[in-house]
C-alpha cells in the first residue's frame, strides 16, 4: 500500500509554514505536498491524486465531493462542530496533523499497512507500590531524556494521573480509543494511532483512559496485538509505560519491559509498601517480573521553581538532572 497523500492548498505565508511544520512531524507513511495558487488546484490534484486536501479557501469546500478525496477546511472559528469537516487553524501544526488523521480515520475506507525496517524496540515501565505523586513527572522527565537520542512513545495506564492537566489537553481521544480501534480494524492501526497521538519536541504520547474501568477491560490479546503492531509498523525505538495500578494489563506490560522502575518513598510507610511488594514478587509466577525491578526514590525538594510552567521544567531543569543521575545509577 502506498503512502497517504496530504495536499495543503493556499497562497498565504501561514499555509507555507504549516506545510513545513507538518512535513517535519509527518510519519513515514504520510506525504505532505503543497499547492500555491487556486488556478493550479485542478491540475495539481489530477496529477498527484491526493487522499486529503487541507485548505483555507471556502470555495474549495463547496466543490462536488469525490469518493476518495477528503476536504478539510482551515477555519478561523475556534468552536468547530464535531462532525464538521473543518479544523481550527490557530494551533500547533502537530495538533492540526493529529486532527487531520482523526478526521481521515472516521471518513476514509482506505486501509494502510506498512512495515518499517526498525531496530528492536525497547520498553521501560514505571510503577509505584501504593502510589507516588512524582510517578508522572519522573516518568515524563525520563521520556524527555530518552527522546534526545531516539524516537520515543509514552503510554499511560494510570488512573487520574494528572497527565491531561499537565499537558493542557482538552482532547477526549485516548488510549481506550486506540485499543477499541485495534479491536475493530487492525488493518487501520496506523491511522487510528495518528488520530490519538500527541507530540512534544522530545517524545510522542497518548493520553490515558478517562474512565478507570477501561484499564481493567484491556485484554491480554489487546496488548499483544498493540505491541506487535508498534514494532512492525512504527519507527519507535523506545516505549515508556506509566503503570498506575498492578492489574492484569500492567503486569503483562511490565513483564515485557527491560526495566521496571519502582518509585518509592523513604518514609516508614514507603518501606512498608516496598516490603509488601517484594513479598508479592517472591511468588514463583512473578519471577520474570522480579528480575526487572529497580527501585528509585526521587526527591522533588527545590527542583521546581514557583511561577514557571511545570511541563517546561520537566523537559529541562534540576528535576531532569536528578532523574538522569538516578536512572544512570540503576544501570
Amino acid at each position: 500500500m502506498g503512502k497517504i497523500k496530504l495536499a495543503v492548498i493556499g497562497e498565504s505565508v501561514y499555509t507555507e509554514r504549516l506545510t513545513e511544520c507538518m512535513q517535519k512531524h509527518a510519519p513515514e507513511y504520510l506525504e505532505v505536498l503543497s499547492c500555491r495558487g487556486l488556478e493550479k488546484v485542478s491540475e495539481f490534484t489530477d496529477s498527484i491524486q491526493p487522499d486529503i486536501i487541507l485548505h483555507e479557501e471556502k470555495s474549495l469546500q463547496e466543490e462536488k465531493e469525490e469518493e476518495h478525496l477528503i476536504r478539510i477546511y482551515l477555519s478561523t472559528e475556534k468552536d468547530v462542530k464535531e462532525n464538521a469537516n473543518s479544523i481550527f487553524r490557530y494551533q500547533r501544526g502537530s495538533e492540526i496533523l493529529r486532527q487531520v488523521f482523526q478526521y481521515y480515520e472516521r471518513n476514509s475506507k482506505k486501509n494502510l499497512v506498512c512495515r518499517c525496517k526498525t531496530a528492536e524496540m525497547e520498553m521501560t515501565a514505571f510503577y509505584a507500590p501504593g502510589g507516588h505523586e512524582l510517578q508522572l513527572p519522573f516518568s515524563v522527565a525520563y521520556a524527555t531524556i530518552c527522546g534526545e537520542d531516539e524516537k520515543v512513545l509514552y503510554l499511560n495506564l494510570s488512573e487520574f494521573s494528572g497527565m491531561r492537566m499537565l499537558f493542557k489537553q482538552k482532547d477526549k481521544d485516548n488510549f481506550s480509543d486506540l485499543i477499541f480501534g485495534i479491536r475493530q480494524k487492525r488493518e487501520r492501526f496506523l491511522i487510528c494511532l495518528q488520530s490519538v497521538l500527541h507530540q512534544t519536541d522530545r517524545f510522542d504520547y497518548v493520553l490515558p483512559p478517562e474512565n478507570p474501568e477501561d484499564l481493567y477491560e484491556i485484554r491480554e490479546d489487546d496488548l499483544a496485538c498493540l505491541l506487535s503492531l508498534l514494532q512492525e509498523q512504527t519507527a519507535y525505538k523506545k516505549i515508556i509505560w506509566n503503570c498506575g495500578t498492578l492489574n492484569q494489563a500492567a503486569v503483562q506490560v511490565m513483564e515485557c519491559c527491560a526495566t521496571v522502575f519502582c518509585i518509592r518513598k523513604e518514609s516508614a510507610f514507603g518501606k512498608y509498601r516496598k516490603t509488601e511488594f517484594e513479598q508479592f514478587l517472591q511468588k514463583e509466577m512473578r519471577q520474570r517480573l522480579r528480575k526487572k525491578v529497580r527501585y528509585v526514590c526521587p526527591q522533588a525538594g527545590n527542583s521546581f521553581a514557583q511561577g514557571v510552567d511545570l511541563l517546561s521544567q520537566l523537559r529541562s531543569g534540576e528535576f531532569v538532572k536528578q532523574v538522569k543521575a538516578m536512572t544512570e545509577q540503576q544501570e
